[in-house]
């Protein structure tokens, strides 16, 4: 009998050679204007809402999304001036998550709708009106764009094939007597088209551009350092301070002046301030680089916690031991659930501890 093992030679697909071990961990990045693409119509409203709120903050009063039923042609609205008695002024941004660039005949229904509506009276004709897509807006859409009376006219020529039947469900909107008037006298260089590019890189200079497209994270900047004197907020951590250090020496220590005849636990005290502080930069950071309504400080706090409870619990010959067990295990903690994981120092999770103090979540000296 042959024992000859047979050599099978796989002819394996062929790999991209500029893999990084990222890449090959994490699986290749999505370009940014692909990841427009991909994402849901509703995720790419709250997209181009995002960007008007934080690119465009200096410029609108308040920023509304207001697409889904009911919304008469009006996906996100910026209003450079807010007032609830119709005249607000106010741009539109028309959202259409396609597949493709965005054609005339899609236009022309979304600028029917605003005619109309308009007209009735329903809001007021906006400042500008800005046509929204990752794929941007095709070829011959672009053209009439930028020749405001050819468009004009072509509106008018296709209004019973694209408009008559489609603005409204109750109703045919005949293009007749007052009506066809108001629409030639429209003016319609108000129309126009944001290209998605510009979108996306404008986009990056807001605080929701790392969460909603990841990426590298930006610079953290240096933390700021203890203020001379004890600030209001710091008062409870440091009196848990005083107690660990009086149990350490068995005698009162109540304030910084009676811990300065004990040189290693008042540089050791002066680090705990540093680290508190530490922990403040980093919730401060995370503010400015993460949108509002993401907790991630929050759970972080709560996972260091869970990460130190068991020896917060332990038994210490004394409250300064305590301090410094406990301060170990929390320098040394995972922080993978972190968005922000990689800013994470050793002294931000020390310093949470003191935090969590500070919120009498637990303290050094139990009586």
């Amino acid at each position: 009998m042959n024992n000859k093992v047979k050599e099978v030679i796989i002819n394996a697909p062929e790999v991209e050679k500029k893999l990084t071990n990222l890449d090959l961990l994490y699986g290749k990045a999505i370009e940014p204007i692909k990841r427009l693409e991909i994402i849901s119509a509703d995720d790419f409203e709250d997209l181009v809402r995002e960007w008007a709120t934080g690119f465009l903050k200096e410029k609108y009063e308040k920023v509304r999304k207001s697409s889904g039923a009911g919304d008469m042609g009006r996906d996100v609205i910026g209003y450079i001036k807010y007032s609830q008695d119709g005249n607000a002024e106010w741009d539109n941004y028309q959202c259409k998550h396609y597949d493709k660039p965005i054609t005339p005949k899609i236009a022309i229904l979304e600028i029917g709708k605003l005619l109309y509506y308009t007209f009735k009276g329903e809001f007021n004709v906006p400042k500008n009106y800005f046509f929204v897509s990752p794929k941007g807006a095709g070829p011959q859409l672009v053209k009439l764009i930028d020749s405001p009376e050819k468009f004009k006219e072509k509106l008018i020529s296709e209004w019973d094939k694209t408009c008559r039947k489609e603005i409204s469900a109750a109703e045919e909107i005949l293009l007749e007597g007052a009506f066809k008037k108001y629409v030639e006298r429209f003016d319609f260089t108000i129309l126009k088209d944001l290209d998605p590019q510009e979108l996306i890189e404008q986009h990056a200079k807001t605080k929701y551009h790392f969460y909603r497209f990841g990426g590298i994270i930006p610079s953290r900047p240096n933390s700021f350092d203890p203020p001379e004197n004890i600030d209001f907020t710091e008062q409870i951590y440091i009196k848990r301070l005083f107690e660990a250090y009086s149990d350490y020496y068995k005698k009162a220590i109540n304030k910084i002046d009676d811990l300065k005849g004990f040189k290693i636990e008042y540089e050791h005290f002066n680090r705990q301030r540093k680290c508190f502080y530490e922990a403040e930069s980093l919730k401060l950071f995370e503010r400015d680089i993460l949108p509002e309504g993401v907790y991630a400080f929050e759970e972080l706090v709560n996972e260091v916690y869970e990460g130190i409870i068991d020896e917060v619990d332990n038994n210490h010959n004394d409250g300064y031991e305590k301090v410094k067990e406990v301060s170990k295990i929390a320098r040394n903690l995972p922080v993978r659930i972190y968005p922000l994981e990689s800013k994470v120092k050793g002294n931000d999770l020390q310093g949470i501890c003191h935090h969590l103090v500070n919120n009498n979540k637990f303290k050094w000296v139990k009586n």
